[in-house]
């Protein structure tokens, strides 16, 4: 499946030749990577680590990633008792093309985010970051935009969303701010974006379990264990 990524004005040509997306296996946080499979524990036994769990081996490697196509700074003020008075934000992207900032970072109202407990500006406003190119998808496919978990931010956490793509190509990112002061370079993990093909509505359904239920689960976690070279010692 092609997915084609095209900005949104000629002006903004760089930003895909200097921070494309990439495909999620390729942006693994540095933990994982510097992660070993296996552990030796203390009374001898061989454990499993994170990098085990195919749980979160298909999170990190699944669909792709866009990265922060630009410098984002963020700085609060504080008065003599601590409060924060006053917060500023530069956007490179804005200084290099000569647009408003508002252009390519813009925000929410405070009554459109009411009720959400989300660390908001102190003006009580949800910031968000618009994509400065449009994502083309095959007809009937969705995108699921989450912020990349797993890489544990301390600046700040997008908001998710799921979006028919094949209908809404431009899409922009709120976020939560996480830290009073920060810097996020160009090219940081922003989103992590999952693309799946919409289907017919799921129907829930509850029964009671058969013996051959019961059997067949037994069995599929007696082969998991008996595989296990830990479990086996221990």
């Amino acid at each position: 499946m092609d997915i084609k990524f095209i900005p949104k004005k000629k002006e903004y040509a760089p930003i895909l030749k200097l921070t494309p997306p990439i495909p999620a296996n390729q942006a693994l946080p540095e933990w994982y990577k510097d992660l070993s499979r296996h552990e030796i524990l203390d009374n001898g036994l061989i454990g499993k680590t994170a990098k085990k769990c195919p749980a979160i081996q298909d999170t990190l490697s699944t669909g792709f990633i866009i990265p922060l196509w630009s410098r984002l700074e963020f700085a609060s003020i504080k008065d003599s008792k601590g409060s924060i008075v006053e917060q500023n934000w530069i956007l490179g992207v804005s200084s290099a093309t000569g647009e408003n900032l508002e252009t390519h970072l813009d925000y929410h109202h405070s009554f459109q985010v009411k009720g959400m407990d989300l660390n908001k500006t102190v003006d009580a406003k949800v910031l968000k970051l618009s994509l400065p190119y449009k994502i083309v998808v095959p007809e009937g496919y969705n995108i699921k935009y989450s912020d990349p978990f797993y890489h544990f931010r301390k600046d700040i956490r997008c908001l998710p969303g799921i979006v028919e793509a094949d209908k809404w190509g431009y899409v922009a990112f709120p976020f939560e701010i996480l830290s009073d002061n920060f810097v996020m370079e160009a090219g940081t993990p922003l989103i992590h974006c999952l693309v799946y093909k919409r289907d017919e509505p799921v129907n829930l359904v509850m029964k009671e379990g058969t013996q051959k239920d019961y059997d067949e689960m037994y069995a599929d976690m007696f082969e998991l264990f008996s595989t296990d070279k830990n479990y086996r010692t221990k």
